[in-house]
């Protein structure tokens, strides 16, 4: 039982460090100014860029379920207009069903983690020592498994992202068109390439945090049933 919880604990961490990795990102207002800058993106559409930012807010705003639409009027080439249209709209409902989903997943495992700690605990299991055991084991495997995409990723970048969205899209809407969807000016391959980049960075730095505390835990514990005289000191 104890291996059981151990392991399921572990699985549990696994979903948090990829949901946060991914919603750090995508939910982080200055990533975007920066993009903006980089990309030129307000000359591009020809939209101030301090609308642009106030749009993208909408967006995420939305895209977190804190407004029931993407109904955002803006000024875009000195004329006022509805910033999305009905197939931005339609795209960006179905990356919102995405995101509820990721939402709850993370919730669900934050909470399961927290009573398979409180039921180690109440078994007397050591439970820092088998999540930590555990947790490296599935954790360095993930680790491995995220380099290999990578090097998929890096390899041939527009492939992986048509992957990606075959997999995770059972309709065509996030074909846009640059002259006619704002959407995808805004957030142009570039974009994708940088929050990709930064995800991994993040996820990686996260897991190799985890497995670093895990293994020093373990080897104090293989210390002191080697030497329990050393626990005392």
């Amino acid at each position: 039982m104890r291996w059981v919880l151990g392991y399921l604990g572990a699985v549990c961490i696994l979903v948090l460090i990829v949901c946060e990795s991914v919603a750090i990102p995508t939910f982080l207002k200055p990533f975007y100014g920066w993009q903006f800058d980089r990309n030129d993106t307000a000359n591009a559409i020809s939209v101030e860029k301090d609308e642009l930012l106030r749009v993208t807010s909408e967006m995420l705003d939305y895209m977190r379920g804190k407004r029931p639409d993407l109904d955002v009027v803006a000024k875009v080439g000195g004329v006022e207009r509805e910033f999305f249209n009905q197939r931005e709209k339609d795209h960006m409902a179905d990356v919102r069903g995405l995101f509820d989903v990721g939402f709850r997943l993370r919730n669900i495992s934050f909470w399961l983690l927290v009573l398979i700690i409180l039921i180690m605990a109440f078994k007397k299991y050591r439970v820092v020592y088998f999540i930590a055991r555990c947790g490296r084991e599935i954790i360095t495997a993930f680790l491995l498994l995220t380099f290999f995409i990578v090097v998929v990723i890096a390899v041939d970048f527009n492939r992986a992202f048509e992957f990606f969205h075959l997999v995770f899209f059972d309709n065509d809407l996030w074909i846009l068109d640059p002259a006619t969807d704002l959407l995808v000016n805004i957030v142009p391959t570039p974009f994708f390439i940088s929050i990709a980049i930064f995800i991994g960075i993040l996820a990686a730095a996260l897991s190799l945090a985890f497995i670093i505390a895990a293994t020093l835990h373990l080897r104090r514990v293989a210390v002191f049933e080697r030497y329990p005289g050393a626990a005392a000191k």
